[in-house]
């Protein structure tokens, strides 16, 4: 599930977490490099004396006779003292290489770096910066666009992210887990629209209509079916209600789920008033003391205006408790124009994605819940009735992050 998604957020924490690590690694070095260099011209040092050679004794040779004294001596005597200024000058006044083979600060004390400073600038500690993070999204916006992610739920992220980190200074042997930590707290802020518990709606009003509606083939009737397995379960009564009178064989499906369920479903002829069907699922409920209507309609495309005004009556006349949109997880990107005109003509209350278990993209139910915020219901994973899963948004995060 969601596997080529896993893939591309594993791959963001990990290549915002090099980042980090080589702008930390990089920063320091250039500080050093500036501390290091030497105030003044260094010169060549001095070679080593060369050791003196042994002398064989010899015959004591006879005196010599004794030599006038030269009168260029002193001048001798001077440029040898001159040569030897020459050569110590540049030692006293050398600050910079010479001075630390010596011992001797190649800085002054107070322009030194306390260990502190050292420790916490190179080893612990790393300073995330804005461009590591727009540098990441640049790199890894193409693959997310791929993963069905939309290009206004990228930004989201990428903004979302500077506000977490920019300027935060991050342990070094922490990078990776805070960027994780950061990336999962966002997506739960995503997903977590809130929570519909349907057990406690029922404490409160009988019966609960709950109307179902989205795109055709999106699973509605399946939908459905399943919820009404779920709550009788939890030992509720349901009815069902077959508000789809426009496709053919829509009514014997939903009868067929019915009967395999020992649920009840209320029916009128093809091409009845959709209302009026939800109408008497809701009447005939109210007189058997039934807890759930569970009301199915037509499958229509959010363009097609003739279908979506007939959906806005099936609304008005019935007042349901919940509108539910139904979706299909692996339309991708269209599935957040599918839930913003669903929701800007009724007004969903919530969602529900099936065909999970076999989507291996994912970023169209991330985008789909950034564009509406509105709770999921449950997820589909599979054909069969106890094969979904209520929606739980940390739970659902931990699990698309590898946690």
């Amino acid at each position: 599930m969601f596997g080529f998604l896993k893939k591309k957020l594993s791959e963001s924490v990990e290549k915002l977490s090099d980042k980090i690590r080589r702008e930390g690694d990089e920063k320091p070095a250039e500080k050093t490099e500036k501390m290091d260099k030497p105030s003044r011209k260094v010169e060549i040092p001095k070679p080593p004396k060369p050791k003196p050679t042994k002398v064989r004794k010899m015959a004591k040779p006879e005196k010599p006779p004794e030599v006038p004294e030269s009168k260029e001596e002193p001048e001798v005597v001077e440029v040898l003292k001159e040569e030897k200024e020459v050569r110590e000058e540049p030692v006293k006044e050398n600050k910079g290489f010479l001075a630390r083979l010596r011992g001797k600060p190649a800085v002054p004390e107070e322009e030194k770096p306390t260990i502190r400073e050292r420790v916490a600038g190179r080893v612990l500690e790393r300073k995330v910066s804005g461009k590591d993070i727009d540098s990441l999204f640049e790199e890894m916006e193409l693959g997310l666009i791929e993963a069905n992610v939309a290009v206004e739920t990228i930004d989201f992220l990428k903004d979302r992210m500077k506000e977490y980190l920019v300027g935060k200074q991050l342990k070094r042997g922490r990078i990776e887990e805070n960027v994780r930590h950061t990336l999962e707290r966002i997506l739960v802020e995503i997903f977590d629209q809130g929570k519909i518990e349907l057990e406690k709606i029922a404490k409160s009003k009988r019966p609960v209509s709950v109307l179902f509606l989205g795109f055709n083939g999106s699973g509605k009737t399946t939908s459905i079916a399943k919820l009404g397995k779920y709550l009788s379960k939890k030992n509720f009564k349901v009815v069902l209600a077959a508000g789809d009178t426009f496709r053919a064989a829509s009514i014997e499906q939903l009868e067929f789920h019915g009967d395999r369920l020992g649920l009840k479903v209320i029916k009128h002829k093809y091409g009845s008033d959709s209302a009026a069907v939800v109408f008497d699922a809701i009447e005939h409920a109210k007189s058997k003391g039934i807890d759930f209507v569970l009301a199915d309609t037509a499958g229509r495309s959010h363009a097609n205006k003739d279908l979506m005004d007939e959906l806005k009556k099936v609304v008005r006349v019935n007042r349901p408790d919940l509108k539910i949109l139904v979706m299909d997880s692996l339309t991708g990107n269209d599935l957040v124009e599918q839930a913003k005109n669903f929701d800007e003509a009724v007004g969903i209350d919530a969602m529900i994605f099936t065909k999970v278990d076999v989507n291996e993209k994912g970023g169209g139910m991330l985008s789909a819940c950034h564009a509406v915020k509105k709770p999921i219901l449950y997820i589909g994973l599979g054909q069969e009735y106890g094969d979904i899963e209520i929606f739980d948004a940390r739970k659902f995060v931990k699990d698309l992050m590898g946690g």
